[in-house]
């Protein structure tokens, strides 16, 4: 590893770290957006943690830079197991160009993460993206308007929260 590594190595999980150097560092140059990736695998869970979010921040509006590493994010999500990895993956992904098999396996485990995760924010992460999933195929809509009607009745207030903002849109969308 080179760079990257460097800037997102120092700390424990609850520090962010140098990841806006990171991020800045990507979006100027984006091979480094490679690094970011690998080191989403890496030994140490705060490097994780930090790659994640520096990758998730660097291609909100690049999300171009993530279609060379689509079968690596596609398969890392199927075992991420860290909350801080999965929470940023599911907006990564959202992000991809799928194919309508790959839409359906994001469905089942945003499905299965919003029912069984142990993180409030992995179960949040999971209701934002199978709404975004509903954007891209329809027939999800349904599917992501009953997650948002469980969600609405939820104790957790984070869940609540980001499902009213996502019930309108979700209901407009099916609407048309």
């Amino acid at each position: 590893m080179g760079k990257m590594l460097n800037l997102l190595k120092d700390g424990d999980g609850r520090t962010t770290g140098q990841v806006g150097a990171a991020v800045r560092l990507a979006v100027g140059n984006p091979g480094y957006i490679n690094e970011l990736v690998d080191l989403m695998s890496y030994a140490n869970p705060a490097v994780r943690m930090r790659a994640a979010d520096a990758l998730e921040k660097a291609t909100v509006q690049h999300a171009e830079l993530l279609a060379r590493h689509k079968d690596f994010l596609l398969d890392l999500i199927e075992v991420a197991t860290q909350n801080e990895v999965r929470w940023h993956l599911a907006q990564l992904v959202t992000r991809l160009e799928l194919e309508s098999d790959e839409i359906d396996d994001l469905a089942r485990i945003f499905t299965k993460w919003f029912e069984r995760a142990d993180s409030r924010i992995v179960r949040t992460s999971a209701l934002q993206g199978m709404a975004e999933l509903a954007h891209k195929d329809a027939s999800l809509i349904d599917v992501a308007l009953k997650m948002t009607e469980t969600a609405l009745v939820s104790p957790i207030a984070a869940l609540k929260a980001r499902a009213r903002k996502l019930k309108g849109p979700l209901e407009r969308l099916k609407a048309d």
